[in-house]
Parts: structure tokens; C-alpha cells; sequence
């Protein structure tokens, strides 16, 4: 589900993790629909972590850390107070590969062979009362993107610094593998 007006948007702020600038992306989605789903998002997610809660899911999702000129791809669900990446539940019967370029697509409108797709970290996560096991795909892009948020699910999205990111409200395996490639990068 896409929304076809978004554009780029500069705003001024205070607070460097929130402040936008040339490079990020925001939804102009502001029908009445949007704002339904919106809330949608939100009451699904919450009835997400309650049946987390008592039942203790398994699950497996896939991310897609997307780089250019050393600068990540994050991205604000309407949903969650915490930035993260394009990521998302890996289907029964789907590759983690093709669930991470499926989720790309669907959240930020991002198209790129699956060859474009190098699998760097594999970890087990336990937030949101669930064991997660996540698999966490690079793709390093020459050219900038121009990712675009549907304006539902995602409503940010923005390209930051690896210590700019760091310093931003992250969903923990997001946080936890920017300070393995911060500590690799140093290497």
C-alpha cells in the first residue's frame, strides 16, 4: 500500500535526532483514511505485544540496512516511538532474502535485485516479548535513493551518520548492530 504524495521536506528542530535535512523523507499522507490506518497500525501493534505477552512467539524477521556514502537509511514507524530500518515477519516458505526485499518495497518503495542483498548479522532477539530471530541484509548504494514513506506504516524515513544515528532513539537490534559495525568500522 502506497501513497502517492510524498515529497522531501526540510523542517527545522532543536533536537538533532529529530531535526530533518536535505536527505529525509517524509509522508504528506494526511487524508482521513491514512489517519484511520494510522490508528489501525497502532491498536494492532499493541494487541501485538499483548499476545507476545502471554503466548511467547517465535518468530523470524528480516532487515535491510540500506548505506550511502556511510550514512544509513532509517526510518519512523506511525506505530512506535523508536526509529529502526525497513524490516518485517519472513513468510512461511519465503527466503529471508526475498522477505527483506519485499519489506524494503513495502515500506519505503525501494526496488533492488536481490543480488544487491549481502546478509551481514544474524542474531536472536527478545523485544517486544517474542524470540525473534532476525537475519540483517546490507545494501551499499553509489546513488541516493529516494525512499518514500507510505505514509501509514512508515512515516519518516531519513538518511543519518553512523554516530548521528547512534544517538537516536533505536529499536534494539537496530542499535545492537549499528555498535557491531561501529566497533568493526574501527577495526
Amino acid at each position: 500500500m502506497h501513497s502517492n504524495s510524498q515529497s522531501k521536506s526540510r523542517i527545522e528542530s532543536s533536537d538533532r535526532s529529530t531535526s530533518f535535512s536535505t536527505g529525509d523523507y517524509e509522508s504528506n499522507s494526511t487524508s482521513v483514511f491514512d489517519y484511520i490506518l494510522r490508528a489501525l497500525y497502532k491498536i494492532a501493534y499493541k494487541g501485538h505485544l499483548v499476545v507476545n505477552y502471554f503466548l511467547r512467539s517465535k518468530t523470524q524477521g528480516a532487515y535491510v540496512a540500506i548505506w550511502h556514502e556511510g550514512r544509513i537509511l532509517l526510518i519512523r514507524n506511525s506505530y512506535k516511538s523508536t526509529y529502526t530500518i525497513p524490516c518485517g515477519g519472513i513468510d512461511r516458505g519465503e527466503a529471508p532474502v526475498e522477505a527483506a526485499s519485499r519489506e524494503l518495497f513495502e515500506e519505503v518503495g525501494l526496488d533492488f535485485s536481490i543480488e544487491a542483498f549481502n546478509q551481514v548479522f544474524e542474531t536472536i532477539n527478545h523485544t517486544e516479548f517474542k524470540k525473534d530471530h532476525i537475519f540483517l541484509f546490507e545494501v551499499n548504494l553509489k546513488a541516493l535513493p529516494s525512499p518514500q514513506p507510505d505514509g501509514r506504516e512508515v512515516i519518516w524515513a531519513g538518511f543519518r551518520a553512523l554516530e548521528d544515528a547512534l544517538e537516536m532513539p533505536l529499536f534494539p537490534p537496530v542499535r545492537n548492530y549499528l555498535l557491531k559495525k561501529a566497533t568493526t568500522d574501527r577495526k
